[in-house]
């Protein structure tokens, strides 16, 4: 996920919903994973966020009073500045993917919430959002990072990361993002991790070979000549046997250096 050195992530997520259980439980989510997240309760609302400081991600409810999702997002896209923002369309209506490009928006989010899925889609479209608008920056706290930690993400890439174990992950996702990469973790394999990579073209895929999913992931990996120049590392903290690279009694120190490794190879496609 995309973090900065401070260790909060460089990225601010607008959550537009009228029910306050909804607004808040999303607010507390994305807040606790580092990013800055602004709250409106209906479009209205919702378009002075977005003019006080533009989002690099949206998470929008389409039935609310007043002016609604709908309207909000036909508003938005017709302003040059906001026409490229990621909007992901909030609904219990099973099916509405279909009509997205309809609605403008970039992507779907069902409820009840899959937590991970919802991080995970985040996460994406604020890495996009930022790769396409290079020269924003959002608010971070007054300390500045020193210069040999800026890096630009391009030159580092992209690792997708899966690690079961939540305090591990978030430290490895801290070490591989102080030397600048942008890091996409999760503590299970989701089933659009493939799609992910394609993608993302990452500069490594780490998978903790216990985590939920990994050997379905592995196993479609494997198929995909799309992503067979992508290094991709299965890792075991005590001693497992797994196809693709393999890494026993892995340290956290032990995976930043394949991934550093993966670097110096340049890129990955």
């Amino acid at each position: 996920m995309v973090r900065s050195v401070h260790g909060m992530k460089e990225g601010r997520v607008l959550v537009v919903d009228d029910e306050p259980m909804v607004r808040e439980t999303l607010g507390q989510v994305l807040t606790d994973e580092g990013y800055v997240v602004d709250l409106a309760i209906d479009g209205e609302t919702a378009l002075e966020r977005v003019h006080a400081a533009r989002p690099d991600a949206i998470l929008l409810d389409l039935m609310m009073p007043g002016m609604n999702g709908r309207q909000f997002l036909q508003a938005l896209r017709e302003e040059p500045a906001y026409a490229d923002v990621p909007v992901m369309i909030m609904t219990a209506v099973h099916g509405l993917e279909v009509n997205r490009a309809t609605l403008g928006a970039s992507d779907v989010v069902e409820k009840p919430f899959n937590v991970e899925e919802l991080l995970n889609k985040v996460a994406l479209a604020v890495y996009r959002s930022r790769e396409s608008q290079p020269s924003i920056t959002q608010p971070l706290p007054a300390v500045a990072a020193p210069a040999v930690h800026s890096a630009p993400e391009k030159e580092r890439g992209v690792v997708l990361l899966v690690e079961h174990d939540r305090s591990r992950l978030q430290q490895l996702d801290m070490m591989l993002s102080a030397r600048g990469y942008t890091v996409v973790s999760m503590t299970r394999a989701l089933t659009q991790l493939s799609r992910l990579a394609r993608a993302l073209r990452p500069r490594a895929i780490l998978l903790d070979s216990v985590s939920e999913g990994v050997d379905d992931v592995v196993r479609e990996l494997a198929d995909s000549s799309v992503l067979e120049q992508i290094p991709i590392l299965v890792f075991s903290r005590t001693g497992d046997a797994r196809i693709f690279g393999t890494l026993e009694h892995a340290a956290d120190v032990d995976l930043v250096a394949f991934v550093e490794r993966q670097r110096d190879r340049g890129p990955s496609y």
